[in-house]
């Protein structure tokens, strides 16, 4: 008699990313996030919980300072026609910050945005230096 495995849910993947990342295990949490990514509904850009994983995906590579992967999957996350990623402000805050870690030209359209649809309180717990960015704009 074999072993019933059950299928994880796509709040499973969630749930175990998410202890993942708040252990400070960042490429571990990625992995997990992109397994959830991968489980989900094809095309990825109408689905809604795409933008959570590319979003969380995106934050992992943030806080290991892989900034082009982050912007990546930010992008993903951006164009998602389910229309969770554009308008979400986290998505335009970190968005907005890969690109200035980049050197990008956009980042301080996309933290303006940030901004916009959140206030200067999405920059509270984030480097000083991303809301001086467009502190002179406001």
């Amino acid at each position: 008699m074999g072993l019933f495995t059950k299928k994880k849910s796509i709040d499973d993947y969630a749930e175990e990313g998410n202890k993942l990342f708040d252990e400070g295990r960042y490429a571990q949490a990625v992995q997990i996030w992109l397994e959830g990514l991968n489980s989900l509904n094809k095309p990825l850009n109408a689905q809604s919980e795409a933008v959570w994983f590319q979003t969380s995906v995106a934050d992992a590579w943030f806080m290991l300072e892989e900034y082009e992967k982050a912007y990546s999957y930010l992008c993903d996350a951006k164009t998602n026609i389910s229309g969770e990623g554009y308008t979400n402000p986290f998505v335009m805050l970190r968005l907005g910050q890969c690109s200035h870690e980049l050197g990008k030209e956009d980042a301080t359209e996309y933290l303006m945005r940030a901004y916009m649809l959140a206030g200067d309180d999405i920059f509270e717990s984030e480097d000083k230096k991303y809301f001086d960015l467009i502190k002179n704009l406001i």
